[in-house]
């Protein structure tokens, strides 16, 4: 309040203050001033005396009331100008004074925010280091290699190919690989495999058809391909056609000096899986020298009953690689192949396989997860510290494949490593105890669109893959004890970066 009093009779006392008169005025005028002059005094000294009682009082009367009768005479400009001056620098302070709050607060949230982004990057190179350098990971290219065999498979059937047109052998589709080193993982204890598919179709003249084998003794889906000989005839004149196979078979026997599919590749009725790859094996050893790779590389065929077993080698290094044949169903992504199912595996039977859907969802996913996605590590990771003679690596393959189809790609980035390796354990030690882990692709209704199913495969109860562990407790306490093993040695490799 004295600040106030202090300012406003500083205004009044420029306001008032008598100004200098020349020394040329008369007399009169002179009186005249002296007199205005008293006069003033008076006025102030009673203002002041007003002013000191009025900063005595205390009552609630405001100081613009008691102000402004004492003011209105006077000329009240000036102090409304300085009050103007003084309001502005008091904002223009208290402008300043939260400017440089909230330079503080920002200050302090940036800081807050490069600590955070330093302990993320030290988070992220502490797991990139662990990941990248401490874990001895498997040293194969397996894109190289994937590349490099389907270059080899592909110039094996375009070789052959050409060399059986106009025969009635079953014709070769373009091959398609499958399996985890086209999946982009493979595990370190033992040699990668590149397999390969070779679809087929019938010759013509010929026809297949699928049949289920209904035997419940035998595990899984099998079935058998029955070929048929197929009228080539005009539709109007049946047996017109001295080539057809159906109503003139001797004949084209004698003209084309060929036998049927029947004849040559079947027993019975039905498609039989050795004669098909010893006829296959046969055509490998006598193209070989067309291909350009036997300029680099020395063949060398392995014995096998139901695929076409090639190794590849040289100077430097060797690849493995292994055919297996086909029928595709229905213009799907499921095929009924000629691996083995089983000790004593029929001839003539061709179980139903879903890698190739498999692969082809890996696929998709590497399309969706983040770039540097963590999926295949964490799979590759279990791979290579599994005891594979006690459960199948497929099982923990099917745990990765249900995660990767219902978590959130983003969480498959590789800052979430051990988490989702943490997530495959836990899902893993749930199946095992509750001994039920349903197949990935029978049966599945919510499978990417681009994945083509047969009805039949998606309407199917999915299998249970632990059936086995029901049926005897003692291989079920062999897997569990497996599964606290899979603990341990997951713990040596993240500590020392190997077994």
């Amino acid at each position: 309040m004295d600040s106030w009093v202090f300012w406003f009779l500083l205004v009044q006392s420029v306001i008032q203050f008598p100004q200098h008169v020349g020394d040329g005025l008369d007399e009169v005028t002179h009186l005249r001033m002296e007199e205005r002059a008293k006069l003033q005094e008076q006025k102030k000294i009673q203002l002041e005396r007003e002013v000191e009682q009025i900063v005595l009082m205390q009552g609630g009367t405001s100081w613009g009331h008691l102000l402004w009768p004492a003011l209105q005479p006077l000329q009240v400009w000036p102090f409304a100008g300085l009050l103007v001056l003084l309001l502005a620098v008091w904002f223009m302070w208290r402008k300043r004074s939260r400017e440089a709050e909230s330079s503080d607060e920002e200050k302090k949230e940036k800081e807050d925010e490069e600590e955070e982004e330093e302990e993320e990057e030290t988070w992220a190179y502490d797991l990139r280091w662990l990941l990248d350098e401490r874990i001895q990971w498997p040293v194969q290219d397996l894109q190289t290699g994937c590349k490099r065999t389907m270059a080899l498979i592909d110039n094996f059937t375009s070789v052959i190919g050409r060399a059986l047109t106009g025969t009635f052998y079953p014709v070769l589709q373009q091959a398609i690989g499958f399996g985890s080193a086209f999946e982009g993982w493979t595990s370190r204890e033992e040699e990668v495999v590149y397999r390969v598919l070779i679809p087929l179709t019938p010759p013509l003249g010929h026809t297949f058809h699928v049949e289920r084998d209904g035997d419940p003794q035998k595990p899984g889906r099998n079935f058998r391909v029955r070929v048929e000989l197929e009228c080539s005839c005009p539709r109007q004149h049946q047996g017109a056609n001295p080539l057809c196979f159906l109503h003139h078979a001797d004949e084209v026997r004698r003209r084309t000096r060929q036998s049927n599919l029947l004849d040559s590749l079947c027993t019975g009725f039905y498609l039989d899986v050795q004669k098909t790859v010893l006829w296959f094996c046969a055509l490998v050893r006598a193209s070989w020298r067309r291909l350009p790779q036997s300029r680099s590389w020395h063949l060398v065929l392995l014995g096998s009953t139901r695929s076409c077993n090639l190794r590849l080698n040289n100077d430097q290094e060797s690849f493995l690689v292994k055919v297996l044949f086909g029928v595709q169903r229905h213009a799907s992504d499921i095929f009924i192949t000629s691996r083995t199912r089983g000790a004593r595996t029929p001839s003539i039977m061709w179980p139903e396989t879903y890698a190739i859907a498999e692969t082809k969802f890996f696929r998709h996913m590497a399309r969706r997860v983040p770039q540097d996605s963590s999926h295949l590590k964490c799979l590759q990771l279990l791979a290579c510290v599994l005891a594979r003679k006690d459960f199948s690596i497929h099982s923990v393959k099917t745990i990765i494949m249900r995660l990767l189809n219902t978590v959130p790609v983003s969480r498959w980035h590789r800052r979430y490593f051990l988490l989702q390796l943490s997530d495959a354990l836990e899902q893993l030690r749930l199946s095992l105890e509750e001994k039920h882990l349903e197949h990935f692709i029978l049966g599945n209704q919510r499978l990417p669109d681009e994945i083509r199913l047969p009805q039949d495969v998606r309407r199917a109860k999915p299998p249970n893959l632990f059936h086995g562990l029901v049926q005897d407790p003692a291989t079920h306490s062999l897997a569990m004890q497996t599964y606290f093993d899979l603990h341990h040695r997951l713990a040596r490799v993240l500590a020392y970066g190997h077994l």
